[in-house]
């Protein structure tokens, strides 16, 4: 697979619909917001916000979330450390982005996106709207966030009050929680309260808090508006010797479902048959770190699988004892909803 580096022009002209689209933000705000437990002064205040953030060219974003630096962006954790996170958006025509955490970087560049994870010297590639990004997508694009809380208010699934210039929005987790394995390990996933907090000269947003259980887990304190990004922000970061994850092809073994799936993986991992094991992996090889750390393996038991929160494959609880006689105990997460309807790890090890 190639590397990805295609510039594009730099453009500020913003397409007809975007303007419409804030035009009808701010008449929904005016409409729903005194529905809502908010204060009558308030509802100016977030109408004119929407119609401030339409005039943004480019806008720059840093924080923090508590998460793991290498893991995926959806991740989150009350007790996890907090870890730096800086987000760059243009609103060129095609618009770029990028996204970037100490172990992992996603940049959009007009055409495709592409996902490097630096610890491993892997990538992927995706479309322009590829899930690489999760709950942190709306953040590419400000003027979106309160129209889209405030149509979750509407439809009775957040609960918003609103004091000065501070927005705060609460919501219940999203999912299936019969197994509440994923309960509070993403946002959407969290009962959780974020707060929005707008410029009260010019009425946009400037800082934005996430708490699940009270616990601050997500904090930007810095929106830099209409700075001059450098072409090469947009580049492809991924090195000429990385490892590219592959679309999910037909596999020459089938399986009844995923814990069968995961049976194979880690008797393959045990006898350290690599061909084996890139059946039920999407990478074109398998990485020296998979190689050492899993190689030879001891199974002591797999579990069933179930589905927990919004995750759309499942998670097989599983314990191996590793070749330096470490037990490890943890859960493989495993899907097949992929055009090949492949049964794929994809996480968990």
């Amino acid at each position: 697979m190639k590397n990805i580096a295609v510039e594009n022009a730099r453009k500020t002209s913003r397409p007809m619909w975007r303007w419409a689209a804030v035009a009808c933000a701010a008449a929904a705000l005016l409409l729903v917001l005194p529905l809502l437990p908010v204060k009558s002064t308030g509802v100016p205040l977030l109408a004119q916000s929407v119609q401030a953030m339409a005039n943004v060219h480019t806008v720059h974003i840093t924080g923090r979330i508590r998460t793991l630096p290498h893991d995926n962006f959806e991740l989150i954790g009350t007790q996890y450390d907090f870890v730096p996170i800086e987000i760059w958006r243009e609103f060129s025509t095609p618009p770029r982005w990028r996204v970037e955490k100490p172990g992992r970087v996603v940049v959009m560049d007009g055409q495709s996106s592409v996902l490097y994870f630096k610890t491993t010297n892997e990538a992927v590639k995706g479309t322009p709207n590829a899930g690489f990004l999760e709950w942190l997508r709306p953040l590419l694009d400000p003027q979106s966030i309160l129209q889209n809380e405030l149509a979750a208010a509407r439809r009775g699934e957040a609960r918003a009050a609103v004091s000065g210039s501070t927005v705060a929005m609460h919501r219940q987790a999203r999912g299936n929680f019969a197994n509440d394995w994923a309960r509070n390990k993403s946002i959407t996933e969290s009962d959780h309260t974020a707060v929005y907090r707008f410029d009260q000269t010019g009425k946009r947003l400037e800082g934005l808090q996430v708490l699940v259980a009270n616990v601050l887990v997500a904090e930007f304190t810095e929106f830099r508006y209409d700075e001059e990004f450098p072409p090469s922000l947009f580049v492809s970061p991924v090195p000429a010797n990385a490892s590219w994850e592959t679309d999910a092809k037909p596999a020459s073994v089938s399986f009844t479902g995923p814990k069968e799936a995961v049976v194979y993986f880690f008797d393959a991992l045990a006898k350290e048959d690599w061909d084996a094991v890139l059946q039920v992996m999407q990478r074109s090889t398998v990485h020296p770190g998979v190689k050492s750390t899993y190689g030879g393996l001891q199974v002591i038991s797999i579990g069933e699988a179930f589905q927990s929160g919004l995750y759309a494959g499942y998670f097989v609880p599983y314990q191996v004892r590793l070749r330096d006689g470490t037990v490890k105990s943890h859960k493989i997460a495993i899907r097949n909803d992929n055009p090949a309807h492949q049964w794929v790890v994809d996480g968990g090890y």
